[in-house]
């Protein structure tokens, strides 16, 4: 087993979208919800921190070795690519902090569609976290020794670029939450 340890920094703001847990007040309008409860959109740890969720980091990476997979620059041998390896070859144990708390988060509100899907139909007001400046350590743990480093620093480089991570981002056809990487290193 190998250890990845990941600096980014983020290129392009960076939201979430949390599930909210808390019910609207008797009487209160969607718009006054909305404003009490918009900071629940984040993931944070026990001291406030706002973190980037372990669970996206790893489906992130390895939908990236997928992508890079598809169109040929990822293949093994034959018609053989790295995806599975990487889908269950890694493990990310820690939600890294982004450097900022969830007193400091900035608000944004986004004329959006009511379901979340895309011409689906009435649009409603909502306000997202959104992070400007932002950066985090990511520690991953490669458990697949058959993963070669130049494989696994190629698809981690392309990962912020391509997928991003977060609410908007280009994998899902928007432009929040990418990230380059400055280092990483790997032991």
């Amino acid at each position: 087993m190998r250890i990845a340890t990941i600096q980014i920094k983020g290129i392009t703001p960076y939201s979430q979208s949390k599930a909210i847990q808390s019910e609207k007040k008797k009487d209160e309008s969607h718009d006054d919800f909305d404003k009490r409860v918009w900071r629940e959109h984040l993931h944070t740890d026990a001291d406030g921190n706002v973190v980037l969720p372990a669970v996206a980091i790893g489906l992130g990476i390895a939908n990236t070795a997928a992508y890079l997979s598809k169109g040929g620059e990822l293949k093994k041998k034959g018609n053989a690519t790295w995806s599975e390896n990487f889908r269950c070859g890694l493990a990310v144990a820690k939600s890294p902090s982004i450097g900022i708390t969830a007193d400091e988060i900035e608000a944004e509100r986004v004329y959006c569609n009511a379901d979340g899907k895309r011409g689906s139909g009435k649009r409603v007001w909502r306000t997202f976290p959104m992070a400007y400046d932002w950066e985090a350590t990511v520690i991953v743990h490669i458990l697949d020794d058959t993963i070669p480093v130049d494989v696994f620093e190629r698809v981690i480089e392309q990962w912020g670029i391509v997928n991003g991570i977060g609410r908007y981002r280009p994998q899902n056809g928007g432009y929040l939450g990418r990230f380059v990487v400055e280092k990483c290193e790997i032991k």
